[in-house]
């Protein structure tokens, strides 16, 4: 009996087991050519990706099938492991099996309340620091600033790191990397690394200025007592006690080190970017931000206690991830074994793509899916969605270890942006297009302007 596939897209030169345009496609417009699939052929697609076979999964039962109930059948996908692994190195984010469990095992006690407690209140600072540089009528680029803020904040946080410029300059390097083995033509056609051309001296430059940085971090940091407990000095710290009883290796911990440093500022800056975007175009909800503010607030700095009391910016943030999940795309996923989903046959092999971005916008769980409404998070009508259905730092074992103190940390630097100001788009400002990065960035910049607010009238300017 023939074998049964999913629903796809023609597949050229199928005959031969092989196509490049949807490896095209998939590369020049992913966010496109993803919903596209999805809208067209439905829960499960089936297409060929040069001689793989690729399915892109648009269901909630069936992305906990491949996440969850199903995982150990998957493996993350070996060729995006290696382009990832050459910006942050031998961290957590590309390793998989045996040793992934040990990496995850001995770092989970690392972001533990303190690391979140940390985290929040040096952000909380760094963005009193940004605002301090705010003039009224003065434009400023937006992505650039939530960037700097959060590099300066997961710098200190994380590493203990006070000079600005220094952490700046770790920022720029991983960076680098990850525009230079993510760009659509390295992709597609890798060149020799001996090969001298301007990338790759770019790319041999930033390396070695984060090995010998992080190197460097972590001897010191081993030498000498500092006297506080940043996430370097746990990491350096912990021991796999329930299995093997030995510390991190050197490599390890620098592979680690990017992966945070990278991972904690790229995300967390990116959602902050589209969060402001979107309350300087909704004056509504930025009316009702500006309330809870000043009711639980005031002119007071924001600290941990308050959280409980800033729902409705925490349901303003969830709602950002979801039409703009810094996680567009999942790792992807590739069977190690012939594994049923969904009722169709996935050969050992197969690649499994994922889309956050995809089910987001789904209207089966999102009605009126472009509307940026925060009360979709309401507690209840949380609660009412389909597990899968969002997965703005993924779901499963493999979810983001980082996440869950990141959203603390988003929850106090907000309102400490808005205290003083209403931020609103410079005039003749184009609607932003996203730019598929490692996190999902605008591909040109926002321009804003800031308007300082009286202290005693800030809501009442602020609708």
């Amino acid at each position: 009996m023939a074998r049964k596939y999913p629903p796809g897209p023609t597949n050229f030169n199928a005959g031969f087991g092989l196509t490049w345009r949807h490896a095209w496609l998939q590369c020049a417009d992913p966010l496109g050519f993803s919903t596209r699939l999805a809208r067209k052929y439905g829960d499960i697609v089936f297409y060929r990706l040069f001689i793989h076979e690729a399915f892109q999964i648009n269901h909630p039962d069936l992305i906990r099938e491949v996440l969850v109930t199903k995982a150990a059948s998957f493996q993350k996908q070996a060729r995006q492991r290696e382009l990832i692994r050459r910006t942050t190195g031998d961290g957590i984010l590309t390793t998989d099996g045996p040793a992934w469990v040990r990496q995850r095992r001995m770092m989970l006690p690392a972001f533990n309340a303190g690391s979140g407690q940390r985290l929040a209140q040096i952000g909380v600072e760094e963005a009193q620091r940004t605002v301090a540089g705010w003039h009224s009528g003065r434009e400023f680029a937006l992505y650039r600033e939530m960037t700097s803020l959060m590099v300066r904040a997961v710098g200190r946080a994380f590493f203990g790191i006070d000079d600005a410029g220094e952490s700046l300059q770790i920022a720029d390097a991983l960076q680098t990397l990850a525009d230079a083995y993510l760009d659509l033509d390295y992709f597609l056609v890798r060149l020799p690394a001996w090969i001298p051309t301007a990338r790759q001296r770019r790319i041999r430059a930033a390396e070695q200025f984060l090995d010998q940085y992080f190197d460097r971090a972590i001897r010191d940091r081993a030498e000498r007592a500092h006297g506080q407990r940043d996430l370097l000095a746990l990491l350096l710290d912990a021991v796999d006690e329930t299995g093997d009883g030995q510390r991190m290796s050197p490599a390890q911990l620098r592979g680690e080190a990017r992966t945070m440093f990278f991972a904690g500022y790229h995300t967390a800056a990116a959602n902050l970017t589209w969060t402001l975007y979107l309350l300087a175009t909704h004056a509504e909800i930025r009316r009702r931000v500006a309330e809870e503010i000043d009711a639980v607030l005031g002119s007071r700095t924001p600290t941990m206690p308050d959280l409980p009391r800033l729902g409705y910016i925490e349901q303003v943030i969830k709602e950002s991830m979801r039409l703009y999940p810094p996680a567009w795309v999942l790792f992807a996923r590739e069977a190690i074994e012939d594994v049923e989903v969904g009722g169709y046959l996935l050969p050992r092999g197969a690649w499994v793509f994922i889309y956050p971005w995809v089910m987001h916008r789904d209207e089966r769980f999102f009605p009126d899916p472009l509307k940026f409404d925060p009360d979709r998070f309401l507690p209840d009508r949380e609660a009412k969605l389909p597990t899968g259905a969002y997965i703005p730092l993924g779901l499963g074992a493999h979810n983001c270890i980082g996440g869950r103190i990141a959203m603390l940390a988003l929850q106090l630097v907000l309102p400490t942006l808005l205290q003083r100001h209403e931020l609103s788009l410079a005039p003749g400002q184009s609607p932003p297009q996203p730019k598929t990065s490692i996190s999902l960035r605008p591909k040109i910049d926002l321009q804003m302007i800031p308007r300082e607010l009286a202290p005693s009238s800030a809501t009442e300017h602020r609708s």
